[in-house]
Parts: structure tokens; sequence; C-alpha cells
């Protein structure tokens, strides 16, 4: 509506629906939107990529990618607040639940409530598979295999 162009970052949208919503905004606007994500930019991905097609690595055969950093955020359960001042709440939910803001559920925690990102695989697994698919410069993997769970603070939010 304002006639600016859109970069977003990853993921573009929690559900198809949002997505749709984009589209159907992008060409009623007539502007452009971008996904990316960070790591393209930097240029020792490139070289990393250039230096497994090298080949001196030898023939890689299986490539694997996990993303299991549990142990490093703990979010302790705290109680519903007031939103920091100068925050549009209404605005940051967008089309999410409806809820009281809770600073767990806020600025960086956020990817982890389902209610607004996909969890710890969209929020780091979607950039380790494409590091690892970068590197053997192919498309679509041949298979993806994907298991989770809370599998420590047990009695974290």
């Amino acid at each position: 509506e304002t006639g600016k162009d859109v970069y977003v970052e990853k993921p573009l949208a929690n559900t198809m629906e949002e997505c749709d919503l984009m589209v159907r905004a992008t060409r009623k606007y007539n502007r452009i939107v971008q996904v990316g994500q960070w790591q393209r930019s930097d240029p020792h991905w490139d070289e990393a990529a250039a230096y497994v097609q090298s080949g001196k690595l030898g023939r890689v055969r299986t490539v694997k990618v996990w993303a299991y950093q549990t142990s490093k955020w703990t979010l302790p359960v705290v109680p519903d607040s007031a939103p920091p001042a100068g925050v549009d709440y209404d605005m940051w939910l967008g089309p999410a639940p409806k809820r009281t803001y809770n600073q767990n559920r806020f600025h960086y925690n956020f990817r982890f409530f389902w209610d607004y990102a996909g969890g710890l695989m969209a929020d780091w697994g979607v950039h380790l598979l494409d590091y690892a698919m970068k590197g053997m410069n192919v498309g679509l993997p041949s298979y993806v295999y994907g298991a989770g769970g809370k599998f420590g603070y047990p009695d974290d939010a």
C-alpha cells in the first residue's frame, strides 16, 4: 500500500493462506517481494560450496544436517504482562491468535511457539539444509526425515 518493495527473511509465512494473501497484495500493488536467507549474502558460504564442489573432499556420498540446540535456550515460565512501551502488540500479532502479551512469546523467543513460527527446524534447519544443498549443487533432496520433541527443560514455557 505504501509503494515499497519488500525483502522477507525466511520463512515467508506459516500457512499457505498467509502466502496467498502476500501474493495477492504483491500483484494488487505491483510491488516486488523477495524471500531469502541472510547467509546467502555472506561470501564465505560461496567459498565453502566451491570447495566442496571442487572435489578436494573426494566424492561426497551422503549429507546429513540436524539442528539440536535445545540446551542453548532455556525459557523459564513468566507471567503475562503489558507490552513494552512503543510496541503495537496487535500489529505484532498479525494473524496469530489474540492473546495477552508475554515476554517469552515476543522478540527473539517467538520462534519457539507454533502461533508465530515453525520451531527450530523452520528457524535454523532451513539454513542447514540450504548450506548442504548449495554445497552439493543439487535441487530438492531425495528424501527428508524429521523428528522432534521437547528434550530439555521440561518446566520451561
